[in-house]
């Protein structure tokens, strides 16, 4: 997500030259409580890394907001929106997303990167999806999930039990994840409904890439194919075992077991096929992504690898899926794995040269993030999750160039698609170029290569104004 933290015209010509003077003489001070408290909250071995890193990051941030009231001056800012070509999204209605061009439908893979937590992406996922299967035939959800919760999802759009749908989202509850929320769940709905309204050829299925997300589950999935087939003894003692591994144990012995089985397929391949029938290609892959929990350690890789070995049964029919922002960058950042779109960009798949990815930015929202995560004073007390503010691109923590520019170029409470790949868009030889505060930590900045242009990640961006976060499943 990119995000931001500067002190805006109005708020400096508030602030006198006695109050300036003031910020720079007590920095030196700040600076000293920063370093004691940075140190202090990383020799805290109780609490998780990344949560102690936020929390320092946080306190460092306040510290300084505490004493002049804007932890970074705001950078120069050259970047215009005024003649971007753009499009106010209507939610719900049926004459949304004219901007697209010809070239824009000539892709094979739409990708659509939001920042989890925050409402808005949620519905326009929903709608962008209804419009390319209406316009395209797709039907193919490419999802940020495991096949197992694409085929529990898929269960659900097939039979509309809401047991089946919350198997999903169980371990994102008891994790405290951000995808543990209603409006991800009423997407879902919406989904079904859409589903009943069109012809079997027409409908959406999930197709799940991820690395595993919930190991019971999938020990659950594959009890299910197990049941009533009549296996050698040998395999069931070890399909026993891979299930209590699965349910409690760690990943590593889990994926050992998935292996040895493999190895005896690849041998009893006839065996196999005659014993599973047509759940065989649905277990075996599901094997496979368990082996990938010890063989595969990046999980750009396996989501690119599931991708891979997946495409072939997609019948070369055009697909979508929403992701995470860094997933569907084509480029990767500084520093950085390449993502998921990057990957496949590089790669001699058919498609690599006909992916397109729009990405969110935003202004005046909220996320929803677990409460455990983030220093007290941001917390609201007695919730699992806090209604946050501050990723905003023009929040405390830092600041992406052009955002005022893209506020003067839009109205509150709107959702508008901006083409950065049209001739003459700045966007087609300008860096994404963004500003941090002080005290953010080199390893939790996302910087961009300068020699790329921003449309060498992506080509459309979405500015959401006034989004609420989403509504947790869990008070």
């Amino acid at each position: 997500m990119l995000i931001s933290t500067k002190l805006t015209h109005s708020h400096r010509s508030q602030i006198s030259r006695k109050a300036t003077k003031f910020f720079y003489a007590w920095t030196h001070m700040a600076q000293s409580a920063a370093d004691h408290l940075w140190r202090s909250l990383l020799r805290n071995r109780q609490t998780p890394f990344r949560l102690r890193v936020v929390q320092a990051v946080a306190g460092l941030i306040a510290i300084i907001s505490w004493l002049a009231g804007s932890p970074t001056r705001a950078q120069s800012d050259s970047i215009d929106y005024s003649h971007v070509p753009k499009e106010e999204i209507v939610l719900g209605s049926s004459n949304n997303f004219k901007l697209f061009d010809d070239a824009f439908y000539q892709n094979q893979l739409f990708l659509l990167g939001e920042s989890h937590g925050v409402q808005k992406p949620q519905d326009v996922d929903f709608e962008l999806l209804k419009h390319l299967n209406q316009k395209l035939g797709i039907r193919y959800y490419i999802a940020e999930v495991d096949a197992t919760k694409a085929h529990y999802l898929n269960e659900y759009l097939q039979s509309g039990d809401d047991a089946t749908l919350m198997k999903v989202f169980r371990n994102w509850v008891a994790g405290k994840a951000q995808w543990a929320n209603k409006d991800f769940v009423r997407k879902i709905q919406k989904i079904r409904a859409l589903n009943q309204t069109l012809p079997a050829n027409r409908r959406i299925e999930f197709v799940g890439i991820d690395r595993i997300h919930d190991n019971a589950l999938a020990a659950e999935h594959l009890t299910g194919l197990l049941r009533g087939k009549k296996l050698p003894k040998t395999t069931q003692v070890l399909a026993d075992s891979l299930v209590r591994k699965l349910g409690a144990g760690p990943d590593s012995l889990a994926a050992d077991l998935a292996l040895t089985w493999l190895t005896d397929w690849q041998a009893k391949e006839a065996v196999y096929r005659k014993a599973l029938g047509s759940d065989a290609p649905t277990l075996r892959h599901l094997l496979t992504n368990v082996g990938y929990m010890k063989t595969i350690k990046s999980r750009e890789k396996t989501i690119f690898t599931n991708f891979t070995t997946l495409l072939p049964s997609l019948n070369n029919e055009k697909l979508y899926g929403f992701w995470g922002f860094f997933h569907v960058l084509q480029s990767p950042p500084l520093g950085s794995a390449k993502p998921f779109a990057c990957l496949i960009k590089e790669s001699d798949l058919p498609l690599h040269d006909k992916i397109v990815s729009i990405t969110f930015s935003y202004l005046d929202s909220y996320s929803m993030v677990p409460t455990a995560f983030i220093p007290p004073f941001w917390q609201d007390k007695g919730k699992t999750y806090t209604r946050l503010n501050k990723f905003n691109q023009d929040s405390e923590l830092m600041h992406t160039e052009g955002i005022e520019s893209m506020r003067a170029a839009t109205r509150p409470n709107t959702l508008t698609l901006f083409a950065l790949d049209r001739p003459g868009s700045f966007a087609r030889t300008t860096p994404i170029r963004i500003k941090y505060a002080p005290f953010m930590p080199k390893s939790q900045q996302m910087k961009f290569d300068p020699a790329h242009p921003t449309t060498d990640y992506f080509q459309y961006v979405i500015l959401v104004r006034d989004s609420d976060m989403t509504e947790p499943l869990v008070p």
